[in-house]
């Protein structure tokens, strides 16, 4: 609470101090909320994995004796086992990365490239979808952890893409450019999706909300905790005429950002 020294406590200090017990509340419920989901999830790959032990070690002993079903129920449950595995593998990574923060390391890098790179994770993966990169040309170096904006930068494809599922054009734009200010770029991730609503726009970047039948809600949560690592923003819009607009904004690299400001005067 904000007072000036002498001044009485009064309304004003009351709702301040509501507030922050409010946030408080919110963030609690919020991780709480995570912790469910968390819980939830693992248990649902758990049930696979063990009828699919329990069914191979029926059938393993008629295996051995060269009966083909059985052979063939086998590799299929070894299937279920490894992509059951593979989930919760994906759900701990997720649920570790937002919990290491903070842990970047950030140093002058190529944008376009970190766009490139986390892009070409996509590859064979995106069927059905018209990925376009818009580039911009002579972009200055951003200060970043390359590794890290390349997971938020992949979460918002991922995410572009799960909500095209239904839709009859399915197309994802990537652009970087350089703000007039000359001192941030900013990356736009564009899909023809189901958009969001004004409602779902406040909740997105909570680490419990998502808008999926499945999933945790971290994705956007982790994307806005390494932009806010970054000294940088991310914000959501509609994309027109169908769809979402994801907006990211990053600082130029100290030492660019000196020459970008000089060629600026120079032109004023």
């Amino acid at each position: 609470m904000i007072r000036h020294r002498g001044e009485p406590r009064g309304v004003g200090g009351i709702f301040f101090d509501d507030l922050s017990e409010l946030l408080k509340a919110q963030k609690q419920a919020a991780w709480r909320e995570v912790a469910r989901r968390v819980a939830h999830e693992i248990k649902n790959p758990l049930t696979p994995i063990a009828l699919s032990a329990e069914r191979i070690q029926r059938h393993m002993h008629k295996a051995s004796r060269g009966e083909g079903t059985s052979r063939a129920i086998i590799e299929s449950c070894a299937a279920t086992i490894g992509s059951a595995v593979e989930t919760v593998r994906r759900l701990v990574d997720e649920f570790s990365t937002l919990a290491r923060f903070p842990h970047s390391q950030l140093r002058p890098s190529d944008l376009n490239q970190i766009v490139r790179r986390a892009v070409a994770r996509f590859e064979g993966r995106l069927e059905g979808i018209d990925l376009h990169l818009q580039l911009a040309d002579d972009l200055p170096s951003v200060m970043a952890d390359p590794e890290a904006m390349q997971r938020a930068i992949a979460n918002l494809v991922d995410n572009a893409a799960e909500s095209m599922e239904d839709s009859v054009v399915r197309e994802i734009r990537i652009g970087t450019t350089l703000l007039e200010t000359r001192d941030t770029v900013e990356i736009e991730v564009s899909d023809t999706g189901t958009g969001a609503s004004a409602e779902d726009k406040e909740k997105l970047f909570l680490p419990y909300f998502s808008t999926k039948a499945r999933g945790t809600g971290l994705g956007l949560a982790i994307v806005a905790q390494i932009l806010k690592e970054h000294g940088g923003t991310v914000r959501v819009e509609a994309n027109h005429p169908v769809g979402t607009r994801m907006l990211l904004e990053l600082p130029v690299a100290i030492s660019e950002r000196t020459q970008l400001e000089t060629e600026k005067r120079e032109h004023a």
